[in-house]
């Protein structure tokens, strides 16, 4: 959470308005919104004035714990999709080997499975904030693609 994230949300539950918490703090309306829209920082004695209305301490307002906490989150994430990337790869090489050996092409379809579900754990399998940027839309277009495409390729390999 931003600095301007925790002032505005410090402000509401105080219940004051950027005016008023101006008119406290001695600067400009205009001042409270830029710091509030992350455009700015308070000089370190508004700081001070912020902490003590705010009933917070300094750590607390400038603190980028919740990031940091986060981005690990979002690392041991990424982890347990590799791993889970991993599994299935070996579960469509596992497929394709006893395909191979038992003469069996309706096994390919479960290589065909394995392989889709690595794609898209291999997808997740980076960190979001390490990830491009996308919506939901973007996800599902891109597993659909390869779900498809891998569909289409165990077909062919079937006929």
């Amino acid at each position: 959470m931003t600095f301007g994230e925790k002032l505005r949300e410090y402000r509401a539950a105080e219940g004051l308005t950027q005016e008023q918490l101006a008119d406290r703090l001695y600067v400009t309306r205009a001042a409270v919104s830029k710091w509030e829209r992350d455009q700015g920082y308070p000089g370190i004695d508004s700081l001070k004035c912020i902490a003590k209305l705010m009933n917070c301490t300094l750590d607390e307002l400038l603190s980028d714990d919740d990031a940091v906490n986060e981005r690990r989150l979002e690392e041991r994430h990424a982890k347990k999709m590799y791993a889970c990337a991993v599994v299935c790869f070996a579960i469509a090489v596992l497929f394709a080997l006893l395909t191979y050996f038992l003469q069996i092409p309706l096994l390919l379809i479960g290589a065909g499975c394995g392989v889709a579900a690595y794609l898209v754990f291999a997808f997740f399998s980076r960190p979001r904030f390490k990830r491009m940027k996308g919506n939901l839309v973007y996800r599902i277009v891109v597993f659909a693609a390869l779900f498809l495409l891998v569909i289409a390729i165990t077909l062919a390999g079937v006929l």
